[in-house]
């Protein structure tokens, strides 16, 4: 048995687009909005390009798909074998995505030396 690792891919910009965004709990009918807030005491904001999903909604997956019409597909989901995890890693590391980018501080830059001199 090969074991995977999913990856959801959330098409935000299009979602954005299509659907009207509300950025507030209060509204009446259900909605799945994306917020893109200041860093303020939130220092993996940036390095993360953090969005926020605001949302009165208990199960997203099933609302996502149950708005997809016309063939618009707002979410999907990419298996990678986990043997492929060493190759992900380094690719992902020439694209400057690493646990000590992502995680600023001591956790981040732990993470990523263990990555680099231990197999994990």
């Amino acid at each position: 048995m090969d074991a995977k690792v999913r990856i959801h891919v959330f098409d935000q910009e299009n979602w954005r687009k299509d659907l009207n965004q509300v950025l507030f709990l209060v509204a009446p009918r259900l909605h799945v909005s994306i917020g893109e807030f200041l860093a303020i005491e939130n220092e993996r904001m940036i390095p993360q390009q953090a969005a926020s999903t605001i949302t009165n909604v208990d199960d997203i997956e099933s609302y996502v798909k149950s708005v997809q019409t016309n063939g618009k597909t707002y979410l999907w989901a990419i298996d990678l074998p986990v043997s492929d995890r060493r190759n992900v890693v380094r690719d992902l590391s020439y694209m400057g995505i690493t646990a000590g980018s992502l995680f600023p501080g001591l956790d981040g830059a732990c993470e990523e030396l263990a990555m680099r001199n231990f197999e994990i």
